[in-house]
């Protein structure tokens, strides 16, 4: 669950400044590493509520 909090926040910062500095190649990867950490919590949620988890 940190891990993916961790990944989404860290994203966003990554985001952020690649988008106020200009650095496309920064706020790309600041988006998809938001998108691993949001995709890593939810994976956790649907376990912790019982439904099966996706694999890969």
């Amino acid at each position: 669950m940190l891990r993916g909090r961790t990944n989404m926040l860290v994203g966003q910062l990554k985001q952020e400044i690649g988008h106020a500095t200009g650095l496309r190649r920064l706020e790309r990867q600041g988006i998809a590493q938001e998108m691993r950490g949001f995709s890593q919590t939810a994976r956790l949620h649907r376990l912790n509520d019982g439904e099966p988890a996706e694999h890969g």
